[in-house]
C-alpha cells in the first residue's frame, strides 16, 4: 500500500486550490479526503455559499471511493444501483458532478481533492492544478 495522505499534504493541496480559486476570482470551497473518502481538510473561501463545502466534500468522496474523476462519474455512473446503495450507506453525501480528481501515488489512490462553487469544468481545473503538486 502506498503511503497515506497526511494532514500536512492535504493542507498544502488545499492551500494551492484556494490560491488558484482566488487567482481566478471565484468563490469556492475545497475538500481533501483520504482513499476511503474520509475528510482530512476543508476550506470555504470568503463569500462562498454555505453549501459549497458539502458539495466539494461529496465530489471528493465520490472520486476517492470510485477512483475516477468526478466529471466521469457525473456522466451517468452515479446512477448504477451499487453506487446508489454505497451513496445511501454514506448518508447520500457523494456528489456525482465534475470538480474532483483522485490523488495518486503510482498506481495507488491515496485520496481525492474536490472543489465546488465555480462550475464543474472550472472546479475540476482547480482540483487538477492542486493535485498535480501532490509529490512535487
Amino acid at each position: 500500500m502506498a503511503d497515506r495522505l497526511n494532514l500536512r499534504e492535504a493542507q498544502r493541496l488545499l492551500n494551492l486550490a484556494v490560491e488558484e480559486s482566488e487567482r481566478r476570482g471565484v468563490r469556492t470551497a475545497v475538500a481533501v479526503v483520504d482513499a476511503r473518502g474520509d475528510l482530512i481538510a476543508a476550506a470555504r473561501l470568503d463569500g462562498a455559499r454555505y453549501y459549497y463545502p458539502d458539495v466539494a466534500y461529496g465530489k471528493a468522496m465520490a472520486a476517492a471511493m470510485w477512483e475516477a474523476d468526478s466529471s466521469t462519474l457525473g456522466r451517468g455512473t452515479g446512477t448504477n444501483t451499487v453506487q446508489q446503495r454505497v451513496n445511501s450507506m454514506n448518508g447520500g453525501r457523494m456528489v456525482f458532478a465534475g470538480g474532483a480528481v483522485p490523488l495518486r501515488r503510482g498506481d495507488e489512490i491515496v485520496g481525492a481533492i474536490g472543489v465546488g462553487g465555480s462550475g464543474p469544468e472550472s472546479d475540476e481545473q482547480i482540483a487538477r492544478f492542486a493535485a498535480s503538486a501532490l509529490d512535487a
